[in-house]
């Protein structure tokens, strides 16, 4: 058995979530695509261990504060919810934290009231579905630089987007041509692992926690695809780390849920046009922890898709290389081999 597993391929992947793996309850969402761009853009704060997304709940002012006051990165006592949520109400973008959100405090939380609501909506209580949907709507609305304490860190008042408050700025669109990875060393010798994506001939470095939509959480399986939309982050001296990536629903085929330690299926789910088109960004980071890797070295893949099978170098599909029977093959060698040893030795003690 010791020898089995030494056998065993080691698999490693990149930290990429999409749709089907972020949370565990927005399968049958149709908010679910937004979901992990809001994810990516730090409006939904990244929180370790939370599994749900609880879509049909309402949303709660405390929630409400705790998101707007993390993609604020507002200062506070300590980097708990509470105390972030805290912060939120004493800079005003919340009037309490008890209770559920209205349209109107979503709209005050993270557009200085500027966002578009309908008549006689803004009194109205809504869902965690529903805000997000709301904030989906809303992507293209400029907020003055200094609404709500929305100037992020710097001193440019100039009205911004969601996206360009996060530090995004819009990537390529067009077929993934190439698939490759890159090793860079650290200041102390630590070694790192990047995807690069080739797209209409140039190179693009893939962050180390990228959010997707529309395809497999294996970068291996992204050749030939097609990249309708994406959004890039400038990391140290990289002003191309791609962190958001929206692929062609119709190509998605049955993928979705491939790679490794994936389970799910495809989904038939559509991602918003409210998504297209936002103007540079200001590079700043996105709140909420999300891992985008700004502010250092390059950012980078984690793990060895190269060392594992699942990037080939020499002309192969990944795809074929990624769908080979290796482990049963390799389990049912090792199978007949302890059979193999079994029978003889019962053998020898007959005789």
């Amino acid at each position: 058995m010791t020898m089995l597993g030494l056998l065993l391929p080691s698999v490693a992947s990149a930290h990429v979530v999409n749709e089907q793996t972020i949370y565990e309850d927005i399968q049958f969402s149709a908010a679910k695509e937004p979901i992990v761009s809001l994810s990516a853009i730090g409006v939904i704060p990244y929180e370790h261990g939370a599994s749900l997304f609880k879509p049909n709940d309402p949303l709660s002012r405390k929630d409400l504060a705790y998101w707007a006051g993390s993609f604020q990165q507002l200062p506070a006592a300590s980097p708990t919810a509470s105390d972030i949520a805290k912060a939120a109400e004493n800079a005003g973008l919340v009037s309490s934290l008890q209770g559920n959100a209205t349209y109107r405090e979503v709209s005050q939380a993270f557009f200085g009231g500027q966002a578009k609501v309908a008549t006689g909506q803004l009194d109205s209580e809504l869902t965690r579905e529903a805000f997000v949907l709301f904030m989906t709507a809303n992507l293209d609305q400029q907020v003055g630089g200094n609404a709500a304490g929305h100037t992020n860190g710097t001193n440019n008042t100039h009205d911004k987007t969601l996206y360009e408050m996060a530090g995004f700025t819009p990537g390529p669109a067009g077929k993934i041509e190439e698939i490759s990875q890159q090793e860079t060393k650290d200041a102390e010798g630590k070694v790192t692992k990047t995807y690069i994506l080739q797209i209409g001939g140039k190179d693009w470095s893939l962050s180390d926690h990228p959010k997707i939509a529309n395809a497999a959480v294996d970068p291996a399986l992204w050749k030939n695809k097609e990249l309708v939309r994406s959004w890039t982050q400038k990391v140290g001296s990289n002003e191309g780390v791609m962190q958001l990536l929206i692929f062609d629903k119709q190509a998605a085929g049955l993928d979705l849920g491939a790679g490794v330690g994936s389970k799910e299926t495809s989904t038939n789910s559509s991602v918003s046009s409210a998504h297209g088109g936002h103007g540079g960004g200001t590079g700043a980071t996105a709140g909420g922890g999300h891992g985008s890797g700004t502010g250092g070295t390059t950012a980078s893949g984690h793990g060895s898709m190269a060392e594992s099978g699942h990037i080939n170098t020499n002309g192969g599909t990944p795809e074929a290389v990624a769908k080979f029977p290796f482990v049963p093959l390799i389990l049912l060698t090792a199978l007949a081999l302890i059979g193999g040893w079994l029978f003889a030795k019962r053998k020898r003690k007959m005789i």
